[in-house]
């Protein structure tokens, strides 16, 4: 999953102006930060955790598949970055890029599989698609105005990947089942006359249909609550209000959790199915979700 602008818009943080002996043509972009190894930080001399240039597979295109992925180290971070055009992403002809989804895409798929490719051996924070730096010096400045706050993101971040849980709730077959609770309960006796056992279910569909977004969350709430124990973090993405899409919940889920986090959702799938609404796990991704100090 990368953000989106409804979820979390492109970052563009341009800094001073360009460093000595920049290319004022060209923008540092940035995928995320890793931490030095803790048993480098401070030497001088900083060791890179496993899984980060030259480690990654040697074929691993950046955004720009003509510019290569390389390291930026400062004050005991290090940058992930590849170099870009800037007029790709700013003014007129940017603007146009990003609306574009033809040309992001693409540069989408390249920018998550760099992630992804880290995050397989070290504590990756991630960033959204299109987060540039007007240059090197730009980027180190942010680095060490950030540093507390960044190396907290990744101590969090440690050892969790985040894995989303989307309910998909079929309308029809759901009011079918509360009808179905209607009668079983008591609650609604149907007509003997069919004309007037027609209009008595279609009014209780309509009423039904009306709390049936507050009923599919209630209804999964015991797995969310059984979800969450299992979890280091949780947020709850946003949903459009006429949509299919019931919740869109985000987990960090620590490594050691991973299987009992998946046993947890299996048991419960079934049930909640059977009342129309079909959950779905998708991940692990990169934790984009858990990168702000308050997730």
């Amino acid at each position: 999953m990368i953000p989106t602008g409804a979820d979390r818009p492109a970052s563009h943080a341009p800094g001073p102006g360009p460093g000595t002996g920049s290319d004022n043509r060209e923008a540092v972009y940035l995928y995320g930060f890793a931490a030095v190894a803790s048993d480098a930080a401070g030497s001088g001399h900083a060791r890179l955790p496993p899984g980060l240039p030259p480690d990654l597979p040697p074929d691993l295109p950046a955004v720009d598949e003509a510019r290569p992925l390389r390291l930026q180290c400062h004050g005991g971070l290090i940058a992930l970055t590849s170099r870009v055009c800037r007029a790709d992403y700013e003014g007129e002809a940017g603007e146009a890029n990003l609306a574009d989804i033809a040309w992001v895409g693409p540069r989408a798929l390249r920018h998550q599989a760099v992630l992804e490719a880290a995050q397989a051996s070290t504590t990756i924070m991630p960033l959204p698609f299109g987060t540039l730096f007007s240059c090197e010096s730009a980027l180190e400045h942010e680095m060490l105005q950030r540093r507390d706050e960044i190396e907290s993101v990744l101590r969090r971040l440690a050892g969790c990947v985040e894995w989303a849980v989307q309910g998909m709730l079929d309308r029809r077959a759901a009011v079918d089942v509360r009808v179905r609770q209607a009668i079983a309960a008591g609650r609604y006796v149907p007509a003997a006359s069919p004309g007037r056992r027609h209009l008595e279910e279609q009014r209780l569909r309509r009423a039904l249909e009306r709390d049936l977004d507050d009923w599919a969350n209630t209804a999964a709430a015991g797995l969310l609550e059984s979800l969450r124990a299992l979890s280091a973090g949780f947020v709850e993405r946003r949903v459009q209000a006429t949509g299919a899409l019931a919740f869109n919940w985000a987990f960090l889920v620590p490594d050691a959790a991973a299987a009992a986090f998946h046993e947890r959702l299996d048991t419960r799938r079934h049930a909640l199915a059977e009342q129309g609404l079909d959950v779905a796990c998708k991940g692990p991704w990169p934790a984009y979700s858990f990168v702000a100090p308050d997730s």
